[in-house]
């Protein structure tokens, strides 16, 4: 469990970076500290403080996954599988959470200091 949570904010942080960078940030490893800083719920109904309903039934979506793929194998298919297909969803998981706000930033007005 720790390892996926650890897995998955290094994922956040790497998609942050990576947009960082191209955006040309002078430097975007703080910027992308800096993101994952800022994560505000978007929809106060969102349960479990999930920033949307999206990315509340996403996590419900790989969790119900895992959990097939754990209670439907055995032995060595079941490590082999849960060792391929853990971190891939868990990223995929990261990818989708960045790209959902990188567009709601993109989407919100901008204000000058």
């Amino acid at each position: 469990m720790l390892g996926a949570l650890t897995l998955y904010f290094l994922g956040r942080w790497f998609f942050a970076w990576r947009q960082a960078q191209s955006e040309g940030h002078r430097h975007p490893a703080h910027t992308a500290l800096h993101e994952l800083g800022d994560d505000e719920p978007t929809s106060r109904s969102a349960p479990g403080g999930f920033a949307s309903w999206k990315e509340f039934l996403r996590f419900v979506l790989v969790a119900v996954v895992i959990a097939a793929i754990a209670g439907l194998t055995s032995g060595a298919l079941r490590i082999a599988l849960l060792a391929c297909i853990t971190p891939l969803l868990v990223l995929a998981l990261a990818y989708l959470d960045s790209r959902e706000k990188r567009t709601a930033r993109e989407s919100s007005p901008r204000t000058t200091e």
